[in-house]
């Protein structure tokens, strides 16, 4: 049921989304039917391309989230998202490392999923996406660069972390009573609704990274911090060696064995500390709201005479 809450607002959002964007289009002089004109959009200007993507990342995943954890939590809506007060910054710095140390993994993922036939339109759809960021990835002064960041980065890995880590993996955790369940589909659905196939493999693991730093740590802050570093690279990369958006958006070096087999060794090292942590240190990780249901996250009875929430 929450779920469909989630995906009916998401809806409104989106039609909220067009409604905005048309308002933007409006302003530059043109009409809604631009958008659905891709020749219009790539040769438009660059700021309203960005204004336009960053509307539809707030409208149809930041302001979602937001709203729904507020129908379910009401005032605990912020810890019920999964976001604590503070961050252990050691979680934060060594998710980004295990990030950097999976980079072969997802290299060599994007390698196997460019094996695939895709379907006339995926391939379409992917070509399309592609052209578009390469057109606001064109950056010439570092006023662009930071815009970018904002609108690639920062956005995208606060919005899409509250509604698939946020929201969505903890929902899947309620129905399956699996984390590891959960986090495997949670991650699909988040390859999946960027609508670009040709890179399903690399998203799909990097949704499995951004999952279990969130099961590891309980505060949905890392994932957000690692989603965002990883856009931010990729963004900041482009605009110090610009000659990268000559060649296939996404395409790679191929890996060798030897990095491939190091990355695996690695990751699993990380991974094994995190889980080292939140056995050994259960005071980062008490009163867990990683997969709580929202109903029962508190508990007040008359036997709590102070009037302070008790958690279960």
């Amino acid at each position: 049921m929450r779920i469909l809450v989630l995906v009916a607002l998401i809806l409104c959002g989106i039609i909220g989304g067009i409604a905005a964007i048309a308002l933007v289009m409006a302003l530059y002089g043109e009409s809604l039917s631009t958008i659905m004109d891709q020749n219009s959009i790539l040769g438009g200007s660059v700021i309203r391309t960005r204004l336009m993507l960053m509307i539809n990342h707030v409208t149809m995943f930041l302001l979602p989230a937001v709203l729904w954890s507020v129908i379910y939590y009401k005032k605990k809506w912020f810890s019920g998202l999964g976001l604590k007060p503070s961050v252990q910054w050691i979680q934060g710095i060594a998710g980004v490392v295990l990030l950097l140390v999976a980079y072969p993994i997802v290299a060599k993922s994007f390698e196997i999923n460019q094996g695939f036939n895709l379907p006339e339109w995926m391939s379409q759809m992917e070509g399309q996406t592609e052209e578009l960021l390469k057109t606001i990835l064109v950056m010439t002064t570092p006023a662009g660069l930071l815009a970018n960041i904002f609108v690639i980065a920062v956005i995208p890995g606060l919005g899409e972390e509250l509604v698939f880590r946020g929201i969505i993996q903890k929902e899947l955790y309620k129905y399956f009573q699996s984390p590891w369940v959960a986090i495997l589909v949670a991650s699909i659905i988040f390859s999946a609704m960027h609508f670009q196939f040709a890179g399903f493999l690399p998203r799909f693991i990097l949704g499995m990274i951004l999952g279990l730093l969130f099961y590891w740590t309980n505060n949905l802050w890392i994932s957000i911090i690692v989603h965002t570093f990883n856009n931010a690279f990729q963004v900041i990369v482009s605009y110090f060696y610009p000659e990268v958006l000559e060649s296939d958006f996404e395409n790679s070096v191929p890996v060798s064995w030897y990095a491939l087999v190091a990355s695996i060794i690695l990751s699993l090292a990380l991974g094994w500390w995190f889980e080292q942590k939140k056995i050994t240190e259960p005071a980062i990780y008490d009163q867990p709201v990683i997969f709580p249901i929202a109903e029962d996250i508190v508990q007040s009875s008359p036997e709590n005479e102070s009037g302070e929430e008790k958690p279960l």
